[in-house]
């Protein structure tokens, strides 16, 4: 990537031309898991256990363990991770080349889709309709 290309692109973040969305959430025992039929295996919820919290564990510090599933709260999906790409080439986090994460996006904006509705569903038509 040249210079000039990360330039512009880091004025327009400055400037706002460029919107960045977030999409993370925090994690925590509550957050939901992905739910597979009984015949294979379940994924575990989030469940965090203290190391040390300022105390003789660890006097300056505040630190856990977290055990989770791969699948809990927003990740990234190499495609190693399923059937279809486990045989394509680049095909894992650490060999995906880094110009694939960044492209051009929307916002589907259905807040009051599912501000009517708790079970909306969003389908290709209203996607076009939007």
């Amino acid at each position: 990537m040249s210079q000039e290309l990360l330039t512009t692109l880091a004025t327009a973040l400055v400037s706002g031309s460029i919107k960045v969305v977030d999409l993370t959430q925090p994690l925590g025992p509550d957050t939901p898991v992905i739910d597979l039929p009984p015949m294979f295996a379940p994924s575990p919820p989030l469940s965090v256990e203290i190391i040390s919290e300022y105390n003789d564990a660890g006097p300056a510090w505040y630190w856990n363990t977290l055990t989770l599933g791969e699948h809990t709260g927003t990740h990234f999906d190499a495609p190693i991770h399923w059937i279809t790409g486990k045989d394509l080439p680049d095909n894992s986090t650490d060999t995906i080349p880094v110009q694939q994460f960044v492209a051009p996006a929307v916002v589907v904006d259905v807040s009051s889709d599912v501000a009517e509705n708790n079970d909306f569903l969003l389908t290709s038509e209203r996607v076009k309709a939007w």
